[in-house]
């Protein structure tokens, strides 16, 4: 059997095919005529040798009509064959988009972004829900701490709020920082985190019950105080290099659990201490960010032979201020007139 004759008269007939019945009705046609009496000589050959031989011949014949079958089917299935005219387009032609509006909050976070990598911090981002444990404890939080009543934070499971076993929507983002320094274990290195956090808050101008914060992480050996002021320095300037608020900030000793030294960073309001000042309440400050070194007792843990500054950061808060925003739910609400900057040009 010559399998090329056999390949080429099949061709010849399913080019004569106008539909796809004509075409199926060819194909099973030339199938019963040539290919399956060849699978049946398979079976009446006893040599192994010569069974292995017509095997690959039909091996062939079946691939190469397929392929013969497909090809013209895939012609026949064509817009222009089944509609008998070119496939018309869809796309609108509309002018090009000369203007767009920026989400204040977004610009902002972007922002944020590039002073990561300006100053090499590598980005991370972690789970939302975690474990009690890794919320509180991991980080030196008391048993007795507000932040622990049912009232304060979002619960996963109604069981006792001291299990380990038990989950929660993380109120803060340090948690994010555990998780880097577990993944840089006994190395130095910059990590940040910037995502949502949650607590149990009344919605009003000033206060949210999901938000989102900036978790800086920087651990090293010789680290020091005028490291943490050049970095927090350094930030500010970054984030208020095109806003009228004087970057003058004060570094206030303050407390947190899981730093020590702790301090807040209070920036120079720009209210010229007005008393009715509803930010700065006539204190001509306003606080903006915690910082500080983390707790040997944390550090201990995967950096023995390191110290590590800590930094973070309510997003909204100094978006608020940036951009003169009144009410923290703005950023949420569908009233364009006041989550987004103005029209810029590409």
């Amino acid at each position: 059997m010559n399998i090329y004759e056999e390949l080429k008269l099949l061709k010849e007939e399913v080019q004569k095919a106008s539909s796809r019945e004509a075409l199926d009705c060819v194909f099973k046609k030339w199938r019963e005529k040539y290919l399956l009496p060849l699978r049946e000589q398979i079976k009446n050959f006893s040599s192994p040798e010569e069974k292995k031989k017509v095997g690959l011949l039909f091996k062939e014949l079946q691939e190469k009509s397929q392929e013969i079958y497909q090809t013209k089917k895939d012609e026949l299935s064509t817009w222009k064959n089944i509609y008998g005219e070119p496939r018309p387009s869809f796309l609108i032609e509309e002018e090009k988009i000369a203007y767009t509006s920026v989400n204040f909050l977004a610009d902002f976070v972007n922002k944020l972004s590039n002073f990561l990598e300006k100053y090499n911090f590598n980005y991370y981002e972690d789970s939302e829900i975690v474990k009690v444990h890794e919320n509180f404890d991991s980080l030196l939080i008391p048993e007795n701490h507000p932040a622990r009543a049912t009232s304060d934070s979002f619960f996963l499971k109604n069981i006792s709020k001291n299990s380990e076993g038990e989950k929660m929507l993380r109120t803060h983002n340090t948690t994010s920082t555990l998780e880097i320094l577990k993944k840089f274990k006994g190395k130095e290195f910059k990590g940040a985190s910037i995502g949502s956090v949650y607590r149990k808050e009344d919605n009003d101008p000033t206060h949210l019950s999901q938000f989102t914060q900036l978790d800086l992480v920087w651990v090293g050996r010789d680290l020091n105080l005028e490291n943490l002021r050049e970095l927090v320095e350094a930030l500010l300037n970054d984030l208020f290099k095109d806003s009228s608020w004087s970057k003058e900030y004060v570094l206030r000793p303050s407390y947190f659990p899981f730093t020590s030294p702790s301090f807040e960073v209070d920036l120079r309001c720009n209210c010229g201490l007005l008393r009715e000042c509803r930010l700065c309440k006539g204190s001509g400050w306003i606080e903006i960010l915690g910082c500080g070194f983390l707790e040997n007792e944390i550090m201990k843990k995967t950096h023995p032979n390191h110290c590590s500054l800590a930094l973070g950061l309510g997003v909204e808060r100094i978006c608020m201020l940036q951009n003169s925003i009144q009410d923290i739910r703005s950023f949420y609400e569908n009233d364009f007139t006041k989550i987004v900057k103005s029209a810029n040009k590409f």
